[in-house]
């Protein structure tokens, strides 16, 4: 059987015909093939698009859940938490996060993570779109650490602020009181900043506030600057009446920080970022700090300080030079008494000086000469309606310094002086120890002795013939005296009369313009020339003895 349309020429019998090149590959297996392809090329971007997984860990999880809460920076998601657990110590949730690719960099021992929800705070009420949309996890990164990839989360919110926008400075204080994150920071009384976060120091003897101040406020703290705690209410009772201050409604209501650089500030540099500044309860006691140095100084009082306490002033001639720091009480053994150590701030550039600058001087140095002068210390009643006592510092050289430590301690010690109400008791305390030492019994014994001698005296019979014999006497001189009034006195006061008349007889004669002076004076000259010529006699007959017979020979005339 042959087929019609086949050439006999071509037919060989017996031999199959084969097919060559894509004639039997069908088209349909290159739709499996493309999708291999595009399967595996997707698998590769996914896997390689995905970012490293990581763990954070918060107290709770509530809000969160596998799948749905996204992880976001700047409201733009940068990851999604793929599986909630509980930690190995069942008291922590740990969350498994899947970052993206791109956030990977970014993941060091610096970056913050903490939960979004709503929340009444001190800054107001935050995280209201998280009622619809659900909580998420807010991030802070920082590319400046290390690589990390396990986190414990963060139970508050905090803050987002880049460097570029502010500076932060960490702030010293002995306790929190009010203050809390997100409390403001304020510049005559204008909102420049807010607490990030508080925490308690290493040693628990502290705590340490983070702040951030924003551009361009921050420009204006240097290391000079202060601050002071401004939260609540503030009531002053002085001589001007009661006054009351407070800074804005939020400080009050949340707390609030105060800080201010002086006029004339010894640094003219802005401070740089986590400079350590001294948190002060008070702005009176912040500027006490007038150039920044202060120096402890430790009493020792042996009597009671009740109204003594911590934060009372320490004044010098009635200024304000220091701050009580701490009240004790010791038991010394060796002496069996007690004594109360009074440590005080005292900040000697406060005094201005004349005639020298603060650098040349050194302060230590100037207390003891002070010291050595008759610098003393006494508590003193600053009102007699509150009883509180201060520390009074003034010059009494004529006291002698009382040292009642052992010097043996980390603080010089400057010298005390007891109250004047002590001084008084211990005066009257004194006195009364000297009279306890006092025979008494033994005088009183002699004093009734001599009682009953001076009575046996004026009852003796002598003293009786006595006072007889004085009484005669005494009627005698009183007959006396009647006489001299009677006869003598006016004899005398006639004598008197008679002296004055003469007195002014010889007053009238030695008057410059009375005849009998004048007389007198030319009858004294008289007898001056008188007594001249006698002299010149004498003198003749002296020398010419002959002449009381011949007489005086005249010249001789001519032959």
């Amino acid at each position: 059987m042959t087929d019609e349309n086949t050439s006999s020429s071509d037919w060989r019998p017996g031999v199959p015909e084969i097919k060559k090149g894509w004639g039997r590959f069908s088209i349909i297996w290159l739709v499996p093939l493309v999708a291999l392809i595009i399967g595996g090329w997707l698998l590769w971007r996914d896997i390689m698009s995905k970012g490293p997984e990581i763990s954070v860990t918060f107290q709770g999880a509530e809000g969160i859940s596998a799948g749905k809460t996204a992880v976001r920076y700047r409201d733009v998601d940068v990851g999604q938490v793929i599986e909630v657990k509980l930690a190995e110590d069942l008291e922590h949730v740990r969350l498994v996060i899947r970052m993206d690719a791109d956030f990977s960099d970014y993941l060091t021992d610096k970056t913050r993570f903490w939960v979004v929800r709503p929340r009444v705070t001190a800054r107001g009420i935050t995280g209201l779109d998280t009622i619809v949309s659900g909580a998420y996890i807010e991030v802070v990164p920082d590319k400046t650490g290390s690589q990390e990839r396990n986190f414990v989360g963060e139970e508050e919110p905090q803050p987002i602020h880049d460097n570029e926008d502010g500076t932060r400075f960490v702030l010293k204080a002995e306790e929190l009181g009010s203050l809390g994150t997100g409390t403001p920071v304020l510049l005559r009384g204008i909102e420049v900043g807010e607490v990030l976060e508080t925490e308690l120091d290493e040693n628990a003897d502290g705590v340490s506030i983070l702040v951030f101040i924003r551009k361009p406020f921050d420009v204006l703290v240097k290391r000079d600057t202060r601050f002071w705690d401004s939260s609540g209410i503030a009531l002053d009772l002085n001589a001007d009446g009661l006054s009351v201050r407070a800074q804005s409604v939020r400080s009050v209501l949340a707390g609030g920080i105060n800080f201010y650089t002086p006029e004339v500030s010894v640094n003219e540099d802005q401070a740089p970022a986590e400079t350590i500044f001294r948190l002060h309860g008070s702005l009176e006691k912040a500027e006490l700090l007038a150039q920044g140095y202060s120096q402890k100084y430790i009493l020792y009082f042996d009597s009671s300080v009740r109204g003594l306490s911590r934060g009372a002033p320490v004044d010098f001639n009635g200024i304000r030079v220091g701050t009580v720091e701490s009240v004790d009480l010791e038991y010394v053994v060796s002496q069996r008494s007690f004594r109360v150590p009074v440590v005080v701030t005292i900040e000697p550039e406060r005094v201005q000086l004349i005639g020298a600058n603060v650098g040349d001087l050194d302060p230590e140095a100037t207390i003891k000469t002070l010291v050595a002068d008759g610098l003393r210390a006494r508590l003193k009643t600053g009102s007699f309606i509150t009883g509180q006592l201060f520390v009074d510092l003034s010059m009494n050289p004529v006291s002698p310094a009382r040292y009642l430590g052992d010097g043996k301690g980390s603080i010089p010690e400057l010298p005390t002086l007891p109250q004047k109400l002590d001084e008084i008791a211990n005066s009257l305390t004194s006195l009364l120890e000297k009279v306890e030492t006092f025979p008494l019994e033994e005088i009183g014994i002699r004093l009734l002795g001599t009682v009953e001698g001076m009575e046996n005296i004026v009852t003796s019979p002598a003293l009786t013939e006595g006072m007889t014999s004085l009484q005669q006497a005494a009627a005698g001189i009183s007959s006396l005296v009647d006489n001299l009034d009677s006869s003598v006195l006016p004899a005398t006061q006639t004598a008197l009369d008679a002296a004055r008349e003469a007195l002014g007889g010889v007053r009238d004669v030695t008057s410059p313009t009375s005849p009998v002076r004048y007389n007198l004076e030319q009858a004294l000259k008289e007898l001056s020339a008188t007594a001249r010529s006698l002299r010149d006699l004498t003198e003749f007959l002296e020398q010419n003895p002959s002449a009381l017979i011949l007489g005086k020979s005249g010249p001789k005339e001519d032959e």
